[in-house]
């Protein structure tokens, strides 16, 4: 005896697989896991490249103070130092000039034999942040005047500044200046002090050097007086 399956039962048999609504659901919830795991992704990738940024950043400024230190720690016997009080910007110094003895910020060796370095400030393209900019000159073989040189390599040094001052510290009058003329003081100044901030950078950096006490007839360095 043979039994055949009824129509209502064909019906039941027929109905497998997923329905379009679950389809759709499942591909949406595919969809918010995928999107959460590459917001983790970038998210990481983010925070790794600011803190390279922020270490090269850092790496930077260690590297740029560690040059004046050692430079201003050794400056030789016959340095003539210039500073200028010209206002390039709000909140920045002037050009800062360095005639005689061994060169600082020196990346090869040619730049050695140089007769002087000029540090000035420039102002970058479109005007939000300045660049402090270290230039090598040579004075010609005939230079009209002494204060002909012809530059050899240009630099920048500190790029995204927001400001940028130098002062210098006179021992006998015992104030802090913001230009320096070798002309009114052949002396150089006993301290020098930087101050600059990065337009990126809510902190900012403030730092002394003792310069070479030998020119100022200091038998050692002082502590550096405050300043108002």
């Amino acid at each position: 005896m043979c039994i055949r399956p009824t129509a209502r039962f064909k019906k039941r048999g027929l109905q497998h697989g997923f329905t379009l609504l679950e389809v759709i659901l499942a591909m949406a919830l595919i969809g918010m896991i995928l999107g959460g795991v590459y917001g983790v992704a970038n998210a990481t990738m983010q925070l790794g490249k600011s803190m390279n940024d922020a270490r090269v950043a850092e790496t930077r400024v260690t590297n740029f103070l560690t040059q004046w230190r050692d430079y201003l720690e050794t400056m030789p016997p016959g340095i003539q130092l210039t500073a200028d009080a010209e206002k390039v910007a709000r909140g920045a110094s002037g050009s800062l000039f360095i005639v005689g003895g061994h060169m600082p910020f020196v990346w090869d060796r040619r730049l050695r034999l140089v007769d002087a370095v000029e540090f000035g400030l420039v102002r970058n393209k479109g005007g939000k942040d300045l660049s402090l900019v270290v230039r090598h000159l040579k004075r010609p073989a005939k230079a009209r005047t002494p204060d002909q040189f012809d530059t050899l390599a240009e630099l920048p040094i500190l790029e995204g500044l927001k400001q940028m001052q130098w002062q210098f510290y006179e021992p006998v009058e015992k104030k802090w200046f913001t230009s320096w003329d070798p002309t009114k003081r052949p002396q150089p100044p006993l301290f020098m002090k930087l101050r600059f901030a990065f337009t990126a950078d809510p902190r900012e950096h403030e730092h002394t050097f003792w310069i070479a006490n030998d020119l100022s007839q200091v038998s050692a360095p002082q502590a550096p007086p405050a300043t108002n």
